[in-house]
């Protein structure tokens, strides 16, 4: 039986395994049957029991010094920072992919990879008010007119792209939407935030939500298609997807905000196109407003149908999960 066939046990190395998506990617490949090996650059956030569980291999390394990894089969490379300037997003997401790619190409078998990417490296220039995004649409052609995490986020395709075809092994790019569950409620295609106040730039168009069990199992999934030699780019998003306005007023559930006022975005929009979007705030650049606040539908057709993925629940469900485990804490 080939590596990664049905029932086949693997030997995974993860990155970025202790922040929330890690996590519950460790635990979903545990009770897949799974071995794993972890990299860690700070050894006081391993839990205890990976500590103790003989399936976990913890490797203490920082990604921008590793030179040498582990014989295994399949690379799940989910490390990347979530916000920062473009100095920290170019060395904790660029360099760090830049040398870990170089790590596995010093491999003796050098194994397929699977990238934890995101669905922001995509335009919305090219697109018109209920398009439906999948992954046929054109990439960001003006990343300096977008946020430093979409801007890491396509040069670190790039990168394990170029990796992949060097040593000639599958790749498996999973472009994430949204990441919510409970304690990770808010997200950019929202509106804007202002203390008790929320400024509603827009009512229509789903949000690109990805419930954090959902995209773990859909990375678990990826690992174990690489692993018999599937190369795919899919998009990992719900199929059950809330529009502003629904999700708002399920989020008015946890008592905010409190005030909510309209205010059109296309007045940003408007004011981007007159200044060139030469301003430096991200809402007044056309690409980021756009991406951010343009009515659109999402799908995951290639989602179910090539990994063969399916939801654990509903919106509702997921969202009553949320609120309630946010009430209990």
């Amino acid at each position: 039986m080939n590596a990664g066939e049905a029932g086949t046990k693997l030997h995974l190395l993860i990155t970025g395994a202790t922040g929330g998506l890690g996590r519950e990617v460790v635990r979903q490949c545990l009770l897949a049957g799974h071995q794993l090996s972890v990299i860690l650059r700070d050894p006081a956030l391993c839990p205890m029991e990976w500590q103790i569980d003989q399936r976990i291999t913890v490797i203490k390394s920082d990604l921008n010094k590793v030179t040498t990894l582990p014989q295994v089969d399949v690379l799940l490379h989910l490390a990347a920072s979530m916000s920062g300037c473009a100095a920290v997003q170019q060395k904790d997401t660029v360099e760090a992919t830049q040398t870990l790619m170089q790590a596995v190409m010093r491999s003796d078998a050098p194994p397929a990879i699977v990238l934890a990417g995101s669905m922001s490296v995509y335009s919305a220039m090219q697109l018109s008010a209920g398009d439906v995004v999948d992954e046929s649409r054109a990439l960001e052609d003006q990343p300096q007119l977008r946020d430093a995490y979409c801007q890491a986020k396509l040069a670190q395709e790039q990168i394990c792209r170029d990796a992949a075809a060097a040593m000639n092994v599958p790749l498996q790019i999973l472009r994430i939407g949204a990441i919510w569950g409970a304690g990770r409620l808010w997200n950019a295609h929202l509106g804007v935030s202002l203390g008790p106040i929320f400024l509603r730039l827009e009512n229509k168009g789903e949000v690109p939500l990805s419930h954090i069990r959902h995209a773990a199992q859909a990375l678990r999934l990826a690992a174990e298609a690489a692993a018999r030699g599937r190369s795919d780019v899919i998009n990992v998003v719900d199929s059950d997807l809330p529009d502003r306005a629904t999700y708002l007023a399920q989020h008015r559930r946890t008592g905010w905000p409190r005030l909510v006022l309209p205010f059109p975005w296309q007045v940003l929009a408007f004011l981007a196109r007159l200044t060139g979007s030469r301003l430096p705030f991200g809402l007044l650049k056309l690409p980021t407003i756009r991406y951010r606040m343009l009515p659109l539908r999402y799908a995951n057709t290639l989602l179910t149908e090539r990994l063969e993925w399916l939801p654990e629940a509903g919106f509702q469900a997921l969202m009553d999960e949320a609120l309630q485990e946010a009430g209990d804490d």
